[in-house]
């Protein structure tokens, strides 16, 4: 949506005078432009073009940029008049772009069934995700969560389902040295700093941010005695000087993990395209367990799900629909989950073989089925940095493993939820 008003004087002269020729671009034209990550340009760009050739009538250009979807929101927020028209997000960010009027809600037309297909063709989840205050905005692309990873190098295959089931069992394990350093290697890891993951032990002990559903700003017990009962365990098991506990950038661990410096670690799904990819020592499974009160508690994901929405400033929006609807469609969702491992949230796309009957995958879904959808609340905004120094204290050991200080730091943060956007 790169507006000629952006251009410099020169570059709309020389356009204006190549026009009176041959046209500046297509005939009644104009650019629409359509963001990914940097990852998936490859397959992005075939798609595009598959459109163009199946879409003739089609007046604009079309252009792919890199854009990481996480970083999306605020791009888009800091000049919607430049960003792209087809705009790819983590769903979390739906909430305070629509309530921002960032997004154009996503309706039927007279010759289009956007929505009908998008309530129909997906799973509910990622439906429920694409809505704000009733109104749909997104098209669902893929569904993901977080598993553990494991290098066989360090914990056998035999072990996965008692040692590797238990961050207990993990953490008293013998661990080997480095190579031939006396350096010892960590058991297990995850990134305690970043919110996707600290909230793990917390939905364990049968905690909820922002209610049930995830919709309600005063309904969040984190600060309650089950969530004290987590934060006890986390200051005792989850801290630097602990050795065998560490926290990262959750590519660095996995990157530890992949060199035998980490015997297993907590890391998002495109971490096996990523990676991971072509590594023969590394294995997957489900969230281990932690104890608390002699009870073993599965440790239970945050779940997301990537979409495409259409930038309210577009002049496009049409074209811009089109295309969203086409790169998120049944057979392009299976290209995404067979070139870059992303499972689909399509359902068809879902029960077609390649998905279902893939090891991978169904390791995926199983944990998308014992996981908490982020919440789509413009108020999850607050959530992030919050959560950030709360698992950062825990880990540096700033925080003080004291129950009055835990307490004092989960009132806190539970404060800065609940504080005016």
């Amino acid at each position: 949506m790169k507006k000629f008003a952006k251009l410099t004087t020169l570059a709309l002269c020389a356009c204006l005078s190549v026009s009176a020729l041959a046209g500046c671009g297509k005939e009644d034209g104009g650019v629409v432009v359509v963001w990914g990550g940097a990852e998936d340009q490859t397959l992005l760009k075939q798609i595009v073009e598959e459109f163009k050739a199946a879409n003739p009538d089609v007046t604009e250009n079309i252009r792919v940029e890199v854009q990481d979807a996480w970083d999306a929101q605020s791009v888009v927020t800091k000049d919607p008049e430049v960003a792209a028209d087809v705009i790819l997000i983590p769903h979390d960010q739906v909430g305070i772009m629509a309530q921002s009027g960032l997004l154009s809600e996503i309706r039927d037309g007279t010759s289009a069934t956007f929505a009908t297909d998008i309530r129909n063709n997906n799973d509910p989840a990622t439906v429920q995700q694409a809505t704000y205050n009733g109104k749909l905005y997104g098209f669902p692309l893929t569904m993901d969560t977080y598993i553990e990873y494991y290098t066989t190098g360090i914990f056998p295959e035999s072990l996965e389902n008692t040692l590797l089931g238990s961050v207990d069992q993990m953490l008293a394990a013998n661990m080997p040295n480095i190579g031939t350093s006396s350096e010892k290697a960590a058991a297990f890891g995850f990134n305690i700093g970043d919110g996707f993951y600290f909230n793990m032990g917390f939905f364990a002990v049968g905690c909820t941010l922002f209610g049930e559903d995830g919709t309600d700003v005063n309904a969040c017990n984190w600060n309650n005695a089950d969530g004290l009962k987590f934060m006890q365990y986390a200051a005792k098991n989850f801290r630097q000087s602990g050795k065998k506990f560490k926290s990262d950038d959750a590519k660095n661990l996995a990157t530890a993990v992949l060199n035998n410096r980490l015997g297993a670690c907590i890391s998002g799904g495109w971490e096996m395209q990523d990676t991971f990819k072509k590594a023969t020592n590394i294995k997957y499974r489900t969230l281990p367990s932690i104890t608390i009160d002699g009870k073993e508690l599965p440790l239970i994901a945050f779940s997301n799900s990537k979409q495409y929405v259409i930038n309210n400033m577009s002049e496009h929006k049409a074209t811009a629909s089109r295309l969203a609807a086409f790169i998120t469609s049944e057979q392009n969702q299976l290209r995404y989950a067979s070139e870059r491992g992303y499972y689909p949230s399509n359902k068809n796309a879902q029960q077609n073989a390649a998905v279902k009957d893939d090891p991978f995958f169904k390791v995926i879904r199983e944990q998308l089925d014992m996981s908490v959808p982020v919440p789509i609340i413009p108020e999850i905004s607050r959530y992030w940095e919050a959560a950030k120094a709360v698992g950062s204290s825990i880990y540096n050991g700033s925080l003080a493993g004291d129950d009055a200080s835990l307490q004092e730091s989960l009132n806190n943060f539970i404060a800065n939820l609940q504080s005016t956007l």
